[in-house]
């Protein structure tokens, strides 16, 4: 089974942080207050959870909030990729540990790294062959000088799963998140989803066979709101699928690609498979 959730290294002490413009902390703000009732609904629920960190048992200390990157809400296309679940960092906010675990960065990792090629991409609109651009090392420098990384990274269970000897998706984890989020009375990931209003959705095999209780992942994102899909096929397989998701009637661009962390090929089933949906005809 492909490894899943983002992988960070163990973080004792954060300080240091991403640099937001006052738009950008206005938005956070929001964010923010959306994430603290998402907690005191979770909250409802006081059986003890367990996410593989014997000392964290609540929802606070297990939450890990989300959001976006400097320079997102000023891109040509805002791009919101849709993950899984965390690791080691309950009680956090991911994009701390990322920063933290950016400057510790090699090309090595396969999550970011396909990330980041897929981001150069989208930003370049698929004018450079999978051969011409930079190592994700470059990207990621190139995306600090300016501080301008310009995307959006969530987890469809914000419940960190902090189990140092299991790295594959904690299914029981996640499926209580979702069920104690009560989407079906406030559907936070939707309103989530309107915050950050993005035009691509990039997701990673959310609806692998046997992950998500489907009926909760259907109130994360509903089939209703898709468009009929289409496969994009590499050496007889298929390696992502597209078409149209509408979020608050506007019809945007959707993605499903391998999870992030698969030992897949850049080329064949991140980078090439986004330029040729997003760009066609470059």
């Amino acid at each position: 089974m492909e490894m899943c959730g983002i992988l960070y290294l163990e973080v004792k002490k954060l300080s240091k942080k991403f640099k937001y413009n006052d738009k950008e902390k206005l938005k956070n703000k929001e964010l923010d207050i959306l994430m603290n009732e998402w907690i005191s609904e979770l909250s409802k629920n006081p059986e003890p959870i367990s996410n593989g960190d014997k000392t964290k048992t609540t929802p606070s200390d297990c939450f890990a909030k989300d959001g976006f990157f400097p320079r997102y809400y000023e891109q040509k296309r805002k791009v919101v990729f849709i993950c899984r679940e965390t690791r080691l960092i309950g009680g956090y906010d991911f994009r701390n540990t990322t920063k933290e675990f950016f400057e510790n960065f090699n090309n090595n990792n396969s999550f970011w790294r396909h990330i980041l090629y897929i981001m150069y991409g989208i930003k370049t609109e698929g004018k450079y062959s999978f051969e011409e651009i930079p190592t994700a090392l470059e990207i990621l420098n190139e995306m600090y000088t300016n501080n301008n990384f310009g995307f959006a990274t969530i987890n469809i269970s914000k419940y960190s799963n902090d189990d140092k000897n299991n790295w594959q998706t904690n299914i029981v984890l996640a499926n209580r998140f979702l069920k104690d989020s009560n989407l079906d009375k406030t559907n936070f990931f939707q309103k989530e989803l309107e915050l950050l209003n993005p035009d691509i959705i990039i997701t990673a095999n959310l609806w692998e066979h046997g992950l998500f209780n489907e009926e909760y992942l259907d109130l994360c994102l509903p089939k209703t709101n898709f468009s009929k899909g289409k496969n994009v096929i590499y050496d007889g397989k298929s390696v992502a699928e597209y078409g149209k998701y509408n979020l608050n009637g506007r019809d945007i661009d959707y993605i499903d690609l391998y999870h992030f962390s698969a030992k897949k090929s850049d080329k064949y089933c991140y980078y090439n498979p986004v330029m040729k949906i997003l760009f066609p005809k470059k």
